[in-house]
């Protein structure tokens, strides 16, 4: 007698028991519901068909085929897979089909056939096989943020880079300022800005830029004008013509800070600008001194304290004349002691205006020595103080002065030629010396007792008369007995001694005589050396005292 209880498995044999736990192989390869009429997915997994012929499909998953059933329930039904399913599941709930199926390993499947797939629902255990997307639909969020996030900072570097490169939003304005203005614009036009310039006055850095407006490093908007400020010398302003405030109004507007004002005797009217210092258009500094030139009436300036040359000039170009005084005041040199008329007082224009002067330094009118030490205008000044005046004047081929000065006395002759008194001219007035002609030599007439008391003719009366013209440096003397010529001449009652020397660079001679018996004079020269140089002596036996004698008493 069969058992009941086989026959009710052998008939569940096809079905799995809804209440029995299945165990799935994780391992086995899970076969979809495959319905006849369905299309063939080229993705979905093919099944091996014992009986057809399969083209070689290498990517395919290939099932093997299945063991045949056991017919009695015997070995052959243990290898199969075993299936779990849960009760909790209603036997009405279907599970994954089709190709999903296929990638579940705990898919329930018909154990009869591998072709159906039970209609209870799996064990939902995670599946170890990774997916490989291709079928997956669903997009991860993770991913589109992670999209977003690179277009957001693709964009921020696109903005960015094209802002810095200044493909928009404005320009950013270089830095020019140290440049010329040429500079400058070269600097900023091909950057698309529109440039104004504005002059500033400045002592320095004159003509190249001193600021800029926007500043350097400003990002402009679409405005891109720059106004540049270039700085300018300080230039003098017309102003001659123009009032003494008027002009130093200008001056002050230029940027000067030190202003004069010098005043001249002109027929302008009074206050006028006659001229400035440095002239019109000329660069200066604020610090530099402008001189401002105006008008007054004639006045007598202020010279006193000038030398007798700077006087002079002063005067000159106050459009006035000089003449020139010695006093017996102390003062220094041809420095100007006082004038008449004052200074100050107003006069016509070319009034004559003297200038008083300490006396030259000369000891008395017999230092003849002293002479060649000072001007010639001075001296011929001092000799007019000493009472002598001008009988002849003239000028030498050398340029040297001719003038003979007498004082009723004493006759004093400016000559190139003072052993023979050669004269240059006859003219009288005005004397060389007071012209400038230097002195090229000196003779003094007198009698000896004007020159000096007690003078007899003797080496006693040479020293004497040595003294009182300041000469020393005795070289030699001869008398009328001594004298030495070759020259024939009548000495009958000529007494005379004449000595001669040398100081520094002159060469002096005293002749003392009394020719014919008259009264004892004395004759008192003196020139440079070169004078005398070259002279052929031997005529007089190479004595200079006997040529000098000689010379003035015979002649040359």
């Amino acid at each position: 007698m069969e058992d009941p209880e086989l026959d009710k498995d052998a008939a569940r044999a096809g079905q799995p028991d809804p209440d029995a736990t299945q165990l799935v192989d994780p391992d086995a390869t899970v076969l979809a519901e495959v319905e006849p009429t369905t299309a063939v997915d080229p993705d979905a997994t093919a099944l091996a068909d014992p009986g057809a012929t399969q083209p070689a499909d290498p990517d395919a998953t290939q099932l093997a085929e299945p063991p045949a059933p056991a017919d009695s329930g015997g070995a052959a039904a243990d290898e199969m897979p075993t299936i779990v399913v849960p009760h909790a599941v209603s036997a009405g709930q279907e599970g994954p089909d089709g190709i999903d199926a296929m990638d579940d390993p705990y898919a329930p499947i018909n154990d009869a056939d591998f072709t159906r797939v039970t209609p209870y629902a799996p064990v939902a255990i995670d599946s170890p096989v990774t997916s490989d997307g291709k079928h997956r639909g669903r997009v991860r969020p993770w991913a589109v943020v992670l999209v977003v996030v690179a277009l957001l900072a693709a964009a921020a570097f696109v903005v960015k880079y094209t802002y810095e490169n200044e493909y928009w939003g404005g320009k950013t304005v270089p830095d020019v300022v140290g440049k010329t203005e040429t500079e400058a614009r070269s600097t900023l036009s091909p950057l698309g800005f529109s440039i104004t310039v504005n002059e500033v006055l400045s002592d320095d850095n004159v003509g190249k830029v001193v600021s800029m407006d926007p500043a350097a490093g400003t990002r402009t908007g679409d405005d891109l004008s720059v106004t540049i400020t270039v700085a300018v010398a300080r230039t003098i302003p017309s102003v001659v013509g123009l009032s003494q405030s008027d002009a130093k109004t200008a001056l002050l507007n230029e940027g000067a800070k030190n202003i004069t004002i010098a005043y001249k005797n002109s027929s302008e009217a009074e206050g006028t600008v006659l001229a400035v210092s440095p002239g019109e258009g000329e660069a200066f500094v604020s610090s530099d001194q402008i001189t401002l030139t105006v008008a007054q009436p004639f006045k007598v300036p202020d010279v006193v304290g000038l030398s007798l040359t700077d006087a002079e000039q002063t005067l000159q170009d106050a459009g006035l004349t000089y003449s020139v005084s010695y006093s017996d005041e102390k003062g220094d040199e041809n420095v100007v002691l006082s004038t008449s008329p004052e200074a100050g007082t107003q006069v016509s224009e070319g009034s004559t205006v003297t200038l008083y002067v300490p006396a030259p330094k000369l000891s008395d009118a017999y230092h003849i020595a002293e002479y060649f030490d000072i001007e010639p205008a001075d001296l011929d000044a001092y000799l007019a103080k000493q009472g002598y005046s001008v009988s002849s004047t003239g000028v030498f081929s050398s340029g040297d002065a001719y003038a003979v000065y007498t004082n009723g006395t004493v006759t004093i002759t400016i000559t190139d030629s003072p052993e023979s008194a050669d004269a240059a001219g006859a003219g009288t007035g005005t004397s060389a010396l007071a012209g400038g002609k230097p002195v090229g030599g000196v003779r003094l007439q007198a009698s000896a007792s004007t020159v000096a008391s007690d003078v007899g003719i003797d080496s006693s009366g040479l020293t004497t008369a040595m003294d009182a013209c300041g000469l020393s440096n005795l070289v030699s003397s001869c008398t009328a007995d001594s004298v030495q010529t070759s020259r024939s001449i009548d000495k009958t009652g000529l007494s005379f001694i004449c000595g001669y020397g040398q100081q520094g660079d002159y060469v002096w001679s005293v002749l003392l005589g009394s020719p014919n018996g008259s009264a004892t004079n004395a004759i008192v020269t003196i020139a440079p050396k070169s004078h005398y140089d070259g002279l052929d002596l031997s005529e007089y036996g190479n004595d200079l005292a006997s040529y000098i004698a000689i010379t003035n008493y015979y002649g040359k």
